[in-house]
């Protein structure tokens, strides 16, 4: 069954203008002639999911964030960022109903500075099968198809893997061999039709597509907000696209796949009543002296803070109270 297509504009930006300003009022004309700030980010959170990393990494890198309300913040928008979240065919509904939908596709036709985050990335396609087939955006040619796990790969792709950079995409220069991590059982697949937008790739037991470019567009499959230092660097040459401020980097070695790090805390309280990590034989956690206290490996918080520095990529707690 095909699915009902979303008519994603394709008259020139002015007529798509047009089109959608002859619904706005005077006053709303006005604003969005006069009101496009440097230092403001707009972000696209229609309400699926936890946008809260995003916003923080915006916030570290000097910007304030404005939330989309209405097609009109969208249009009006300096530099729109959409870390889509959720699932493909809920997102298109609320974009469609809304009109935000129409404004997007605008937004993005015209050049504007755009950045989608995983299904960000996947809505800019002609449709889905996940829940479907479901139309998307149709701004990018090709069909966001469902990881084949009969190759031996786990679907959902969980993990930090590599980049297999194509072309010069700008915001990819400080990835070099670093891993970026993703989260997603659904991609797109690069071919002939879309091969002019194809900035990277990935291989997860077939090449995907990992990130789009054309002109000030982008879009990433990959969660830059969870991929430390590497991830904020392409988040600064996006809101930053002509400065030369960079941070260095240690060199990667970043080839494939890599294998997860997760580390893994005993915890209990102590006799004092103070909770801390501990280890043992077989949960044998007291210390063999005439005290015979807890073993105390540290601090649950500081400890897990101290692995993620290290590059562990969850932290896993294990109460062990009761033992």
């Amino acid at each position: 069954m095909e699915a009902q297509p979303f008519v994603c504009s394709k008259f020139t930006p002015k007529q798509s203008l047009s089109s959608l300003f002859s619904t706005f009022s005077p006053s709303s004309l006005a604003f969005l002639a006069n009101n496009r700030h440097r230092d403001i980010v707009t972000l696209l959170d229609y309400g699926a999911g936890n946008v809260r990393s995003v916003r923080n990494a915006i916030r570290h890198l000097g910007f304030d964030v404005k939330d989309v309300q209405s097609p009109e913040d969208i249009l009006n928008a300096n530099r729109l960022i959409f870390p889509g979240v959720g699932a493909f065919d809920a997102a298109m509904d609320v974009l469609t109903k809304t009109v935000m939908a129409e404004a997007l596709c605008t937004y993005i036709e015209s050049d504007h500075p755009f950045l989608g985050i995983c299904l960000g990335l996947q809505l800019l396609f002609e449709s889905s099968e996940e829940n479907g087939p479901v139309n998307g955006l149709g701004l990018i040619p090709g069909v966001v198809g469902r990881f084949d796990s009969s190759n031996g790969f786990r679907v959902p792709h969980i993990g930090w893997n590599a980049l297999q950079i194509n072309k010069d995409s700008d915001i990819l220069d400080d990835v070099g061999n670093h891993h970026m991590y993703f989260v997603h059982c659904y991609c797109a697949m690069p071919s002939d039709d879309n091969k002019e937008w194809v900035s990277s790739t990935c291989n997860y037991g077939e090449s995907f597509i990992a990130s789009i470019r054309r002109g000030n567009v982008h879009a990433v499959q990959f969660h830059l907000e969870k991929s430390g230092d590497v991830g904020l660097s392409v988040l600064r040459r996006f809101l930053y696209p002509n400065s030369h401020i960079t941070k260095k980097l240690t060199q990667g070695k970043a080839s494939k796949l890599a294998k997860r790090v997760i580390a893994c805390l005993d915890v209990r309280t102590n006799d004092k009543g103070d909770l801390v990590v501990t280890k043992g034989d077989q949960y044998d956690v007291r210390e063999h002296t005439n005290e015979n206290e807890v073993r105390n490996l540290g601090k649950p918080v500081e400890l897990a803070g101290q692995y993620y520095k290290d590059g562990a990529e969850e932290v896993s707690l294990l109460n062990i109270t009761g033992f």
